[in-house]
């Protein structure tokens, strides 16, 4: 018997497409698929990753290094459920 974990058995067509746009000066939303992903403020620290639950993911230098962990997190096999369980009631 193989067992196949739920990351290796995802598939290009399964991964959460994720588009930023800046909703307001400093502060960049995530759309994961259609479902909120988050946000990101800048302030005088840098860039303040939240996720889809208005927790704190760390503060980093610049932006694409914040877009790329909130990315990352929402890639996370227990967020992609999230994502998709989202979508589908929303429909």
């Amino acid at each position: 018997m193989t067992l196949i974990s739920p990351i290796q058995s995802l598939t290009h067509m399964d991964a959460i497409r994720t588009r930023w746009t800046e909703a307001d000066a400093g502060l960049w939303v995530a759309d994961a698929d259609g479902v909120f992903g988050g946000s990101i403020d800048r302030d005088v620290d840098g860039y303040i990753a939240r996720d889809p639950f208005g927790r704190e993911r760390g503060t980093f230098t610049g932006l694409a290094e914040a877009q790329a962990a909130l990315e990352t997190f929402l890639a996370h096999p227990a967020m992609s459920r999230y994502v998709r369980g989202a979508r589908a009631s929303a429909h």
